[in-house]
This record gives C-alpha cells, structure tokens and sequence, in this order.
C-alpha cells in the first residue's frame, strides 16, 4: 500500500474575486489563464483567505503574501490565527458561509 499526503483543496488555493487566485506552487498551474498570486512554500498557510463583502480576510503574519494581495487593491484584514494554526485550523475552517 502507498500512501501520499496531498494537501487540502481549501489550504491550499483560494479564489479571491476579480479573477485573482492565491495558491501554493502545487495548485497554480490547474487555474488557467487567470491571475495568480503564488505564495512562497514558508507562507503556503497564507493562501487560506476568506473574501467577505469587500474585504479579505487573511490570517496576519505573511508579509510576503500580504504586500502581493495588497498590490492588488484589495481592502485587507489581518486575523491573528497563529493559536488556530497549531491546531490545523484556518479562517474557512472557522467560517460558515450560507
């Protein structure tokens, strides 16, 4: 029996609206022709965000992602998730969208 790790669809891309996308390495090549922004393997935690209204939901700590998502004009809100995180929890985790 072999067993792979694959990591988990909503941890790993998230679509941010305006045909912009946030994603690890892994998932950046299945979107298409779209925008994306590709998050550095050390803020892979990043790509977890949860669009709200008109703003972005995006856990605080990624400097890198944040300045990318910024760049693009996108109303953004730092959520400290780093207590979540040890957990494997994230913001869609804790989230429930009707």
């Amino acid at each position: 029996i072999t067993v792979e790790t694959v990591p988990h669809l909503k941890s790993g891309i998230t679509y941010l609206g305006k045909d912009n996308f946030i994603s690890i390495d892994e998932f950046s090549k299945k979107t298409g022709s779209h925008n994306i922004i590709i998050a550095s393997s050390d803020e892979a935690y990043s790509t977890n965000c949860l669009p709200i209204n008109d703003f972005l939901l995006i856990s605080k700590g990624f400097p890198l992602s944040r300045q990318k998502i910024a760049d693009l004009g996108y109303n953004i809100i730092e959520v400290e998730m780093s207590e979540f995180r040890k957990m494997d929890g994230a913001l869609t985790c804790l989230s429930l969208l009707i």
